[in-house]
């Protein structure tokens, strides 16, 4: 029992020391990091488990390694050409501090293989070549990226070995085994602490600004007068720094999205009781100190250990679990797919947020211009309400009222957006505040029918007042069809591999063939659903209610001839895209 007890023990004590390290590292007892250091040696690290017959295990695979060391050296020597002999080096030099990580088995991978990374189809590079090409540029510079994040710092072979060493430990059916596979985990965990420096040092630092203590706080002070010289090192570096440090953020981000969306209906319940709780208590600033405190402790009481690694590599390996951070996208995806994945997952998303970020910003704008007076002095009286508001309710009060409107965006309005982006709009505060004052686009569509409708009543008085003995070869070449219908225009394209011209009237649009002027399709604008721009510019794209959709390509006035189709059809259009 004391032997299972002792054993135990000595693996729990193995899973120390994954965190950084701290300042006083080697104040402590631990001899296989200060042992190197006092005599020289950069072989494995004693363990300060170890029995003496773990330390004559050690020094017999030292001697091994010496040997095989020196065999190397030889071999090596033999084979290069030969040069002038040169001082040797004194053998009781200081060892290198923070010394290059090993780049042995960096690409180690526990539980699934490295994605496989394949290259544009040739029927894809023959049918879309554009974004064949594009696609292969995005891998490479993915690639590069990718490259320069997988260091020691965050380089998932280094995870797997230590996670590899630790399996050793436990399995070992001796001490002497047991105590050499320790050593070597000790090793592994001495060069990832080291790691930490050098990806710092390396990549980080690049000027040092000697200071003197003489004041409280002139370590703070920037001795340097000159600002940052831009430049493609600079910016790669701090763009480096800050998706390293984003990573727990990133996690703790991903987090709240689960908490939010009710993926866990338990859990996000639990945690709505206890904001509604606390709430009604008056405590949650307070609560949230508490919890901030809490978290700083766990971390100090219970720092990260081989299992959570473990459980970290399992899902940075596994492609079809959600990625928590961008490190473990790039480990699921590859070095050169990862950028695709990103764009896939996030992409209609993070466009969508960019859209929804520019509507905000042209409504404010718009507000603030009067472009629709009626909605600007609708929003204005809603402002003027929450003045009064803030101005005559307690504090206390408008704090709770705050808390409370911020619970019910977390938990109510977010999981909407979230889940159903088609009702996010209806979903969002600032719509309500804001309400149908116009974008830019919206405001356009507004000023091209206003003067459409213009337009179309002076054309009417046109008709109204010619000579009535006038013939019917004067109506058409005035643009008058009947029963109010004008004509826009006739615009050469193809439809169905049909050359024709597409014919605009006010009242819709048809496509008449080239050949025999054969009506091949005909629409009226009440009957059109949506109305896109497609191709390289030149395409136009019809969808009707029925579920019908024409298509015209090559049509060179596209941009005119969709802007008189909004303006002259007098309906409500919304902007998608």
């Amino acid at each position: 029992m004391a032997a299972i007890n002792h054993r135990r023990d000595s693996t729990e004590h193995l899973s120390q020391g994954l965190d950084r390290a701290a300042l006083n590292v080697y104040a402590h007892a631990d001899h296989h990091l200060v042992a190197p250091l006092r005599h020289g040696q950069h072989g494995p690290r004693k363990s300060s488990s170890t029995s003496e017959g773990g330390d004559w295990n050690l020094a017999s695979l030292n001697n091994l390694r010496r040997i095989s060391g020196k065999v190397k050296q030889k071999t090596v020597k033999a084979f290069q050409p030969r040069h002038k002999k040169q001082k040797s080096t004194d053998s009781h030099t200081a060892p290198t501090l923070a010394p290059v990580p090993s780049e042995a088995a960096d690409d180690a991978r526990m539980y699934n293989p490295v994605p496989e990374q394949k290259g544009p189809d040739f029927k894809e590079v023959v049918k879309n070549p554009i974004s064949s090409v594009q696609s292969a540029l995005h891998g490479a510079s993915g690639a590069k990226f990718a490259e320069a994040l997988d260091n020691q710092v965050i380089a998932h072979g280094a995870e797997v070995r230590i996670v590899r060493a630790y399996d050793e430990v436990k399995s070992a059916e001796s001490e002497n085994a047991r105590a050499a596979a320790s050593a070597d985990l000790e090793g592994l965990k001495k060069e990832r602490q080291d790691a930490y420096v050098r990806w710092t040092f390396d990549r980080h630092v690049l000027k040092l600004l000697r200071y003197y203590v003489e004041h409280y706080g002139d370590q703070y002070i920037d001795r340097n007068p000159n600002l940052p010289e831009p430049s493609e090192e600079a910016f790669n570096t701090s763009m480096e720094r800050l998706v390293m440090i984003s990573t727990p953020y990133q996690m703790l981000v991903m987090r709240l999205r689960q908490i939010y969306r009710w993926d866990n209906r338990t859990e996000t319940a639990f945690y709505l009781g206890a904001y509604i709780w606390l709430w009604a208590i008056n405590y949650l600033a307070g609560a949230f100190i508490l919890a901030l405190i809490a978290m700083v402790l766990k971390r100090r009481l219970y720092p990260p250990t081989l299992e959570d690694i473990r459980e970290d590599i399992k899902r940075s390996e596994d492609a079809e679990r959600t990625a928590l951070n961008l490190t473990q996208l790039i480990e699921q995806h590859g070095a050169h797919g990862w950028v695709d994945a990103l764009r896939q997952d996030l992409g209609p998303w993070f466009l969508l947020q960019l859209d929804d970020v520019a509507n905000v910003l042209e409504i404010w704008r718009n507000f603030y211009e009067w472009r629709d007076s009626k909605r600007t002095m609708i929003s204005l009286i809603l402002l003027v309400q929450v003045w009064l508001s803030i101005t005559f309710i307690p504090l206390s009060m408008f704090i709770q009222l705050a808390q409370l409107s911020a619970g019910v965006l977390f938990f109510g309005l977010f999981p909407i957006a979230s889940r159903y982006p088609q009702y996010r709009l209806l979903a969002s505060p600032m719509k309500w505040l804001f309400w149908k004052v116009p974008t830019d686009a919206e405001w356009a569509i507004a000023r091209l029918q206003v003067e459409a409708a213009h337009r179309k009543a002076a054309l009417g008085e046109m008709s109204s007042s010619r000579n009535p003995d006038r013939d019917e070869q004067a109506d058409s070449e005035s643009g008058d069809n009947g029963e109010g219908e004008v004509s826009l225009g006739q615009f050469h394209c193809t439809s169905q591999s049909h050359h024709g011209d597409l014919c605009v009237t006010s009242k819709g649009v048809k496509y008449k063939t080239a050949i025999r002027s054969q009506i091949l399709w005909e629409l009226r604008f009440d009957d059109i659903t949506m109305l896109q721009k497609v191709g390289a510019g030149e395409g136009l794209l019809f969808v009707l209610a029925s579920g019908d959709v024409h298509r015209v390509s090559g049509l060179k006035s596209r941009n005119e001839v969709f802007t008189q189709i909004i303006g002259y059809s007098g309906l409500r259009w919304q902007v998608t895209g």
